[in-house]
């Protein structure tokens, strides 16, 4: 059974996670159950951080929840702009190694090789100009979900 976070978490989510929920920029570019699947992504991320800080003070935990919402809306914005697409290979491969950046920041791990190896497949499908929304979508959400434990593929 799921435990529920006591008021306080509560309390400090909601502060910070309306900045993801009320922010269209992060999934304009995405189906209706697509934004829903990253929004969730990005609120689960949010969650942990403020489990996290639960025995903190609101002034110290508040500023690091911040900083995590703001990670985590930054990586959204990313997904959300390449499932647009870019103008450019150069273009594509800047956004990808931000995203790895920020999401090595968020799990506190370095990108593997399974990482890697989703990254030159979304690369490829997009220089091949054969990756739909949907395909790209679904590809950076792998990547996004990708546990940094896995084994090496």
């Amino acid at each position: 059974m799921e435990q529920r976070p006591s008021r306080h978490i509560r309390r400090r989510l909601r502060k910070t996670a309306a900045l993801l929920v009320e922010d269209s920029s992060v999934r304009d570019e995405l189906t209706d159950e697509q934004g829903k699947e990253l929004i969730k992504w990005g609120l689960d991320h949010i969650e942990a951080e403020a489990q996290r800080t639960a025995d903190l003070p609101d002034e110290e935990a508040m500023p690091l929840l911040e900083e995590k919402t703001t990670a985590v809306r930054s990586t959204m914005l990313l997904v959300n702009k390449l499932v647009r697409g870019v103008e450019s290979a150069e273009d594509t491969a800047d956004q990808l190694t931000r995203l790895l950046k920020n999401l090595s920041w968020l799990t506190g791990q370095p990108s593997g090789l399974p990482h890697l190896r989703r990254v030159e497949k979304f690369k490829k499908g997009r220089a091949n100009d054969n990756l739909t929304r949907d395909n790209a979508f679904r590809l950076l959400m792998d990547l996004l979900q990708l546990e940094t434990s896995e084994e090496e593929e």
